[in-house]
């Protein structure tokens, strides 16, 4: 990687811990990467997320080794530390899952530094959770960064919440200052494959990587058949083919974690009192009458693409 082009300013400096579900599908390689070209980050760890089970197979360690192809990719292995978190969900709201991961949030947390704090969720929350539930008093600590969430003001499931409700209902329900970027928001991010292949493909080993796994992964997801889905039953074999992937393009959705860092992204959101998560991902009671967390319903995607163009361009391009 080359020098930064720009400094910023100390008192805009901040660290950030990365908690990413990576081997889930093939955007957030993306986030990875953005947030790790940053000149205001400090990008302090790495924690891998599960993203489910299916099978006996441990999701989470697909993540931890996805991390590590990443971080080689970039030149940064063994420069930034990669840690596993829980394998599986919580159990209940009271339980934490205790791994190295969530140990390390804690740390980090309490460490003496005048820098803030941002754990940055792309995926479920399950380690954040089991953070607080091992020592609450990071909860005044560290700001938390969440994608995941059905649109306000009714909400429904989405993958990231559905892979942790009860991780969900630990954080609305803690006073951790929480930023949220639901569905409404995150799948702003829309993006043509023509463009990846332009614009990242050609900026070097981690530029091609980026763009072929996600091929890799739209293969596998266009092949997969949503007729199951309520929604799929009753609209034509057409209609079909825009059905959650269009197999020409892709929502970046994890790059607004990183995104609403760089610019304030403030302009379509509102602090509003936080809500539990009902099991099939609506929002039901609020937690109480004080508790309020941040919900962007929408950001700028071409400002959070942009950046993260030049940055590969700069670092890795010709």
């Amino acid at each position: 990687m080359k020098e930064y082009l720009y400094k910023v300013p100390d008192s805009k400096k901040i660290r950030v811990i990365i908690d990413t579900d990576a081997c889930a599908e093939g955007d957030d390689q993306f986030a990875i990467v953005h947030a790790l070209l940053t000149p205001k980050f400090e990008v302090v760890g790495i924690v891998a997320e599960q993203f489910g089970s299916s099978e006996g197979q441990n999701s989470m360690e697909k993540s931890y080794e996805e991390i590590k192809r990443i971080l080689q990719l970039t030149g940064l292995e063994g420069k930034i530390p990669v840690f596993r978190g829980a394998k599986s969900a919580l159990n209940d709201e009271k339980t934490a899952n205790i791994s190295e991961g969530a140990s390390f949030i804690v740390e980090e947390a309490l460490k003496d530094d005048y820098r803030p704090l941002f754990v940055l969720n792309m995926g479920a929350i399950t380690n954040l959770a089991s953070a607080y539930l091992m020592n609450p008093e990071i909860a005044d600590k560290l700001l938390a960064v969440w994608i995941g969430g059905g649109p306000y003001p009714t909400g429904y499931m989405d993958f990231n919440s559905a892979n942790d409700i009860n991780a969900v209902n630990v954080i609305m329900s803690s006073s951790m200052e929480l930023w949220q970027i639901p569905l409404t928001a995150y799948t702003m991010m829309q993006v043509s494959f023509h463009e990846l292949f332009e614009r990242v493909k050609p900026c070097g080993e981690i530029g091609n990587y980026l763009v072929e796994n996600l091929m890799r992964v739209n293969e596998l997801e266009c092949a997969m058949s949503f007729d199951f889905l309520p929604f799929a039953q009753n609209i034509s074999n057409a209609a079909k083919t825009m059905v959650i992937r269009s197999g020409e393009g892709w929502s970046l959705g994890d790059n607004p974690a990183v995104g609403v860092l760089i610019t304030p992204q403030t302009r379509d959101s509102e602090e509003r009192r936080a809500q539990k998560m009902n099991p099939d991902g609506s929002y039901g009671e609020y937690v109480s009458e004080n508790r309020t967390i941040r919900v962007y319903h929408s950001i700028d995607s071409r400002v959070i693409l942009e950046d993260m163009f030049a940055k590969i361009r700069y670092h890795f391009g010709n």
